[in-house]
């Protein structure tokens, strides 16, 4: 099997990690993040960027609060994934984990990309723009997913 051929961006070297924090509240919504980049706008489950030297968990409390204005604990690991671009410009590493929330108020955090943040009814993720598109994964598996056990997602890179 080849390899394809790429152009490898110097300054990334290694994958990005990405922590992305899924929150279901009693009533069965999701709570999402609108993103807004130019004249586009989608959603992206709360989350974000690894920080070296800080653990998942620490990375998901952070994220949260930041973006949503909420305090969480994290519940457990629920899926993996990769986003590849297809010229191998970007990778990604996606680590999925559930959340509740302990504290806080509801609101937009202060990062330029932040559009909105609302809880959103889970059967609607299927008709989101939502990155990476994990809506029907979410609407299929959450529910059953097994505690302690990871389902590998693939690359989502769309």
């Amino acid at each position: 099997m080849s390899r394809p051929k790429y152009k490898k961006r110097p300054a990334q070297t290694i994958p990005t990690t990405r922590v992305s924090v899924i929150v279901v509240s009693p009533d069965k919504k999701i709570l999402l993040v609108r993103h807004r980049k130019g004249n586009r706008q989608y959603w992206v489950l709360p989350g974000g960027r690894l920080e070296y030297g800080e653990t998942f968990h620490e990375c998901a409390v952070r994220e949260m609060r930041e973006e949503t204005g909420l305090d969480v604990e994290v519940d457990d690991f629920v899926y993996l994934s990769e986003a590849i671009a297809p010229d191998r410009s970007r990778h990604i590493v996606n680590i999925y984990l559930t959340a509740h929330v302990v504290g806080g108020v509801l609101q937009v955090g202060d990062e330029p990309v932040l559009a909105g943040v609302d809880y959103v009814p889970i059967e609607e993720l299927a008709r989101l723009t939502l990155f990476p598109p994990v809506g029907k994964v979410v609407i299929e598996s959450l529910p059953t997913s097994t505690k302690g056990c990871i389902k590998y997602l693939g690359n989502l890179w769309v």
